[in-house]
């Protein structure tokens, strides 16, 4: 048998291999189980830098998630917008990752609205969340994900409600 004719066939063996090890494991099982704010530091009157901390679990292979975005709303009134760099999803892995993030307060939103927040009659329930992303194998090949209206408390509270958000 020619020598580059077994070449060819161990490399298509090893690649049934890989993918046959590979498929029990989705990138649909992957699922945030936690977040929290670590930190928010004011800069200046309008701009802001925050440090979340999100909870993944990861049972499948190692991604890259770019183009973070995201807008909190309050009472239907765009009051907050955010950016994150890149995050690096270790594989195989149930991690806490803390995201940077910085913020600027939308043009005509009045930071005291956010004062009746402190009131017995509003929660968090009055803010939501809405977040689009880039989500990559580290080779490239992905998909955009899009989550919009998500109360800020749901997330604030996934340990405790044991709910989990999926990719």
């Amino acid at each position: 048998m020619n020598p580059m004719k077994r070449v060819y066939i161990l490399l298509l063996l090893a690649l049934a291999l890989v993918l046959s090890g590979c498929q029990g494991r989705s990138l649909k099982d992957i699922k945030v189980t936690s977040a929290r704010i670590v930190s928010i530091v004011p800069e200046g009157l309008t701009d802001l830098s925050a440090l979340v901390e999100v909870g993944v679990h990861n049972p499948s292979v190692a991604l890259e998630i770019t183009d973070m975005i995201g807008m909190a709303r309050f009472e239907d009134m765009d009051m907050l917008s955010v950016s994150a760099d890149q995050l690096l999803v270790e594989g195989r892995s149930d991690k806490l990752y803390q995201v940077p993030l910085k913020g600027h307060i939308e043009e005509g939103f009045n930071p005291f609205r956010l004062l009746r927040l402190l009131g017995t009659e509003s929660s968090l329930d009055d803010i939501t969340v809405s977040f689009k992303a880039r989500v990559a194998l580290r080779g490239g090949i992905g998909k955009n994900i899009e989550m919009e209206d998500i109360p800020l408390s749901n997330l604030l509270n996934l340990a405790e409600q044991h709910e989990e958000v999926q990719l």
